[in-house]
């Protein structure tokens, strides 16, 4: 059979196979499903008879037996080859933005973290890493990286994101993207499309509405850069709505822009139940099947996790409500994706994972990412900390794991247990529940004989949550592990907690440790404990922050955990400000998932360290900072904000937003002015800007050469972030005071000095103007160089020349030589 034969095109064996294909096996391409316990024969007859799509293969669905679990995903390849008439394999998927979500995995900075290091050569390291360590499991699909705009700090799931800027987002996700597929061997997915970072109150999956021309030049950057340069496999829709429609159901959106516009011509993938909340949430579809007939014809590919609307489809088909050809054209690409990864050809376990997780260079990889993740907000000299002085270690995350691991992360997807279940009144987990039974698993719960018409009664709620635990209780039965800690222990045994880490690093009897209080809730006592401490000690280090997690019942953040509150939790505002009233010098630690307005606690501390969500070796790089082994270089992603009303203040907003004029300031507080700007970071030596060359002038189409020199002052060895920004002073449109241009991670020894050579294409500076075409506009730029959009060392610029550009496509990645 052609579609057999590896020496012909993909294109003639995905035609030749879907040729041979009934409805139902076509239909179970587009399907995908989670494996049961146990995994029978009558199990994989009922489930695969027809074949599979994919499979979700998430921590969350494997038992922690590595071997078994590996043998799990090959018995259903081999019933898949043996026992259905094509033997097509299925596409197993995991996450992957802090490293493969399998217990034991590396684990790197999630996303945010390694945005603040600035280094897309970093990221493609570890996303070469990550699809080594899925391969070794048979798992060739990947749903990351996040794509979407971290803008709004109340959003749970900015700690996702690479920050807020188009460019950063762009460079780092597509540097991922290309070590995480390697020679298309994993298929990674740019998610989640389009603007879903962009809700109104910065509420998960809600409304977002957005200009065209905003969607165009912004929250699409990303994606095109993805797919153009990076040549991404998968895409998936977001949750919500963006200007009245649904996305998964958008033909405006998933076509006309995603297909047509940005050039996509994979699979798209639907993100978990997002097909069936146009019937049950939104109310644009009035079945299942319905909804299954409009995200298929709005270019939709995939339903996942269950396939629960697209298993409609054999009938829409027959009863005439949508094309064959529609079925085809989805059938197509998912077949397409597969004969181009291979996994016709060997869909097995490629690779030892005990062996590459033990890799003395992949150990290193996590603990340098981690270490220049961090970003160094404030220093009046404290650090790094002086040898031999006395430390009051203090705060909720002083001595504590799992604040180092994000929700996606394999620690923070470990399934919620019963107990999790009973402690989760402290939050929503309950009620994010209920909410998913009685919508996606509603044919469930009819089957028990619980039925209603507009909403269960709170009888009938009791009783679906009561299944709710019990269907927990019967996933842990088949778990190597019970819960989180035991999760920590079997499969991180050499990660530390920070007091850990410094105990190891400095006399014993010089750390002091008192906790203080929890994340949300304080301790009897531990305020004066806590004081007690600070009093005996030179310096006291805070290591403060929240918890980023779906299910854990002190979650501060993580998805559907939007959290209106962007500073520190009440107990730990408390708890420092008793510290500071002791008056020894206070470093603040923060470990979090967000970008946390420390208003207060900046003016009162000696030092400010952005820890983010650094992985396994997170307390030990913390600690190295601290005492001064390594130099922090990281560089802030995002603007943190001094409070929510500030919100959505940001480094490239229009000129009514600049210190020039005070059009748009707020009468009770200050509005214009973050706590750090976008790029801030600080170093244990000192950088010096000079000898700006700038090319005077070019044609539209042109290239731009921009020169300068940075200088370490200082007397240790460091990193500087150089970054370059842009401002269009004339056009027919209103343009961001700056704009990310290009930028470099240098180090520097004391006394080196380097010239950084920015060649910058004046297609990367192309944007829709007002009829609609993307275009290079010309007219003079203004170039601004710095260590942060606020810290501008160098400025200059250059004059566009000649009639305006239409041009099909925009450039993304200036080139920089080092000399």
């Amino acid at each position: 059979m052609d579609y057999r034969n590896p020496n012909l095109t993909v294109p003639q064996r995905a035609e030749d196979l879907i040729a041979r294909m009934n409805l139902r096996e076509k239909v179970a391409q587009l399907c995908c499903c989670t494996l049961p316990h146990p995994l029978d024969d009558a199990a994989l007859d009922k489930l695969l008879r027809y074949g599979m799509g994919t499979v979700s293969y998430l921590n969350s669905a494997l038992s922690g037996d590595q071997q078994q679990d590996v043998d799990t995903l090959q018995q259903v390849q081999a019933y898949l080859r043996e026992h259905t008439r094509w033997g097509i394999p299925v596409l197993a998927h995991s996450e992957a933005i802090a490293g493969a979500q399998i217990p034991g995995a590396t684990t790197f900075p999630q996303s945010l973290g390694m945005a603040a290091t600035w280094q897309p050569d970093l990221a493609r390291d570890i996303g070469s890493a990550v699809r080594a360590q899925l391969k070794s499991y048979g798992i060739y699909g990947a749903h990351s990286p996040l794509l979407d705009l971290g803008r709004d700090p109340r959003w749970g799931r900015v700690g996702e994101t690479y920050g807020e800027a188009p460019l950063l987002t762009a460079r780092m996700a597509t540097a991922f993207i290309q070590g995480l597929q390697g020679r298309q061997e994993v298929m990674a997915t740019a998610k989640h499309f389009l603007a879903y970072g962009n809700a109104l109150g910065g509420r998960n999956g809600g409304q977002a509405d957005c200009s065209e021309r905003t969607l165009l030049d912004e929250y699409c950057l990303p994606f095109e850069a993805a797919i153009q340069e990076g040549g991404v496999m998968a895409v998936m829709n977001c949750y919500g709505t963006l200007n009245g429609e649904p996305v998964v159901t958008s033909y405006h959106l998933l076509t006309e822009i995603l297909r047509d516009k940005l050039g996509f011509a994979g699979p798209v993938v639907s993100d978990y139940g997002s097909i069936e909340r146009t019937c049950n949430w939104f109310g644009t579809a009035v079945s299942e099947m319905d909804a299954a007939v409009q995200a298929l014809q709005a270019g939709m590919d995939v339903d996942q996790p269950s396939g629960t609307c697209f298993s409609h489809l054999v009938q829409a088909v027959e009863e005439g409500l949508v094309k064959e050809s529609a079925v085809d054209q989805a059938v197509r690409r998912v077949l397409t994706l597969k004969f181009t990864l291979g996994l016709f050809e060997n869909s097995a376990p490629q690779g030892d994972f005990a062996a590459l997780t033990a890799d003395p260079a992949v150990q290193q990889l996590s603990r340098t990412s981690a270490e220049k993740s961090m970003v160094l907000a404030k220093n009046d000299g404290i650090l790094p900390l002086s040898d031999g002085c006395r430390i009051a270690l203090v705060g909720p995350s002083a001595d504590a794991k799992v604040v180092f691991f994000g929700g996606y992360s394999s620690v923070g997807t470990v399934n919620a247990t019963s107990l999790d279940f009973n402690r989760s009144e402290f939050d929503q987990f309950r009620r994010m529940m209920l909410s998913i039974y009685t919508t996606q698993r509603r044919e469930e719960l009819r089957e028990k004989g619980i039925v209603w018409e507009d909403a269960p009664t709170p009888a009938q709620e009791e009783q679906i949550l009561a299944i709710v635990k019990e269907n927990f209780a019967r996933q842990d039965s088949y778990k190597v592990y019970h819960g989180q800690e035991e999760f920590m222990d079997r499969f991180y045994p050499g990660c530390k907690t920070v007091r850990q880490a410094l105990k190891e690093a400095v006399e014993k009897d010089h750390v002091l440790y008192a906790p203080g209080c929890e994340i949300k809730r304080p301790l009897e006592g531990g305020i004066e404990a806590a004081v007690a401490a600070a009093r005996q000690a030179d310096v006291v280090v805070a290591v403060v922050g929240g918890r980023e997690s779906m299910r854990s019942a002190d979650a501060t953040c993580g998805e559907n955990k939007d959290n209106a509150n962007i500073g520190l939790e009440e107990p730990q505002r408390a708890l420092l400000r008793a510290l500071f009233a002791v008056g020894k010098p206070v470093v603040t630690v923060l470990v979090d998932g967000r970008p946390l307005a420390l208003t207060e606690e900046d003016a009162h501390s000696a030092a400010v360290l952005y820890g983010w969500l650094p992985g396994e070796q997170g307390g030990q790089a913390i600690v190295n900072v601290l005492l001064g082994k390594v130099n922090p270089g990281g560089k802030m992603p995002v603007t943190v904000l001094r409070h929510a009303g500030q919100i959505p203040l940001r480094h490239d907003l229009q000129p009514l937003f600049e210190s020039r004029t005070a059009m748009a300031e707020y009468l009770d507080r200050p509005s214009n002015q973050p706590l750090y700007p976008f790029g801030h970071g600080l170093s244990y030596t000192s950088f010096a800007y000079s000898s700006l060359q700038v090319t005077p002038e070019t044609p539209c189409g042109g290239n731009i050469q921009i020169r300068f020199q940075v200088k370490n002052t200082g007397a240790a060895a460091g990193d500087e972030v150089a970054q370059l920004y842009w401002h269009d002073c004339q056009g027919t449109l209103v343009r961001p005071m700056r704009q990310l241009g290009a930028f470099v991670r240098l180090t520097l020894q004391p006394g080196e000095e380097r010239t950084v050579q920015v060649v910058l294409d004046s297609h990367q500076l192309a944007y829709h103007g007002a009829d609609m075409q993307l275009a290079i506009q010309p007219g003079r730029r203004e170039v601004m160089v710095g260590s942060s959009a606020a810290d501008i060392r160098l400025e200059g610029s250059f004059t566009l020349t000649g009639p305006r550009l239409v041009v099909e496509r925009r450039t993304f990645h200036p080139q920089i030589t080092l000399f």
